[in-house]
């Protein structure tokens, strides 16, 4: 087994390694150390920065003449700054920091998302002299998860919009109907008349005003053929640091995978939405897995495609099971708004397709699985039905 990945340009074979002196040890680390992607930089006890590698010049837009000598404060936003003694205390004390996301300033003021890892370095004796840290740019993926986000609170707002809106319409136009008669009525004098006329035109706006909600949540543009492989797979990418970092297994297995046609960017986040779920289940690690496969035994007779995401978390109760789909009904507290689930339900009927849930909460087999089931044809050849 290679001594050192070959990404990084250095590889090194076992009686190489073996064989290195000190001399010619301290030459291949420190090549490693300038070849890598992540910045990689070290500090004494006191915050003083006594290297910097490529990669930090790089992310951070600082060259290494610049830093070495300097404090770290200079990259940490003046509101983050109270970070610092913590982590160095965590670092006196021995301890290493895993995965920690925060926000760092550039050369040229722009805020960007870092992961740090950061450990304890020792001298010879074990004393422990400075820290190492390995900061990796996250920005990218905290854009994606931000859009995610805002798609879904839009997508919320629209499902919400449209419930409010179809609960309303039916006795608005019982009131229209009533409003016109009135109005119509040869028997009322004029000044009545003339109040019936404006009862007729304010309840004709509430009435286009709910027609206008159902249309944003119905209007999403044209639906087209994706692939759900690619969609679980991208959903997957996005969350992989936390997944790592909560020491989360996530086994997939996609067979006589089909292309299903609808909204790619809607049921793309009802799996970002079960997926947050598992992970959520599983604070101290354990294993999600995702499986998708078409099926030719539905009770439709027609072919479906069949896609489960399972966890091995403590299980739901058979009382939240009942609930699990109701608005603003959530099990996380203060972390969640109960809506993910409702708007997933929504997504899903407007596909055709089912959601169903089964948990066990018993020690030793506890775990839940959603399974989603849709169906492998256009949604225009599909009967629907007028809400």
């Amino acid at each position: 087994m290679p001594g050192v990945n070959a990404k990084h340009g250095v590889e090194l074979g076992p009686s190489e390694t073996l064989n290195l002196s000190p001399e010619e040890a301290l030459l291949r680390l420190a090549a490693i150390v300038e070849s890598s992607d992540d910045a990689i930089v070290s500090k004494d006890l006191t915050g003083i920065v006594t290297s910097w590698n490529r990669a930090a010049e790089r992310i951070f837009g600082y060259k290494a003449e610049e830093m070495i000598g300097q404090s770290i404060l200079t990259i940490i936003p003046p509101e983050l700054q109270s970070e610092e003694p913590e982590i160095l205390g965590k670092l006196r004390a021995g301890e290493r920091i895993d995965h920690y996301e925060t926000e760092r300033v550039t050369k040229d003021g722009r805020r960007i998302w870092v992961s740090l890892t950061i450990s304890p370095v020792k001298d010879s004796s074990g004393r422990i002299i400075g820290a190492s840290k390995i900061a990796r740019d996250i920005s990218e993926r905290k854009k994606v998860q931000e859009t995610l986000i805002q798609s879904e609170k839009l997508a919320a707002t629209g499902r919400m919009a449209a419930a409010i809106a179809h609960e309303i319409n039916n006795p608005l136009e019982a009131v229209t109907n009533l409003a016109y008669l009135l109005a119509n009525d040869g028997t009322l004098n004029v000044t009545a008349q003339s109040y019936a006329n404006l009862l007729l035109q304010e309840v004709g706006r509430a009435s286009d005003i709910a027609k206008q909600s159902l249309a944003f949540y119905r209007d999403s543009g044209k639906p087209g053929l994706f692939d759900v492989a690619d969609l679980v797979d991208s959903v997957l990418s996005i969350n992989r640091q936390k997944l790592v970092r909560l020491g989360i297994e996530v086994v997939t297995d996609y067979r006589s995978v089909a292309p299903v046609f609808g909204f790619a960017s809607e049921v793309r986040q009802v799996f970002a939405n079960l997926l947050l779920n598992a992970i959520d289940a599983l604070p101290d690690g354990g294993k999600i897995s995702v499986r998708a496969r078409v099926s030719h035994k539905h009770p439709s007779g027609e072919p479906v495609l069949s896609v489960l995401f399972a966890d091995t978390g403590t299980g739901i109760s058979a009382e939240n099971r009942s609930r699990l789909f109701e608005p603003f009904f959530t099990t996380k507290k203060n972390h969640g708004n109960g809506l993910g689930l409702w708007v997933s339900r929504g997504i899903l009927e407007k596909h055709g397709a089912r959601i169903r849930v089964k948990s066990c909460t018993r020690t030793g087999h506890s775990g839940t699985v959603f399974r989603i089931v849709l169906p492998l044809r256009p949604i225009e050849a599909r009967h629907r039905t007028v809400a």
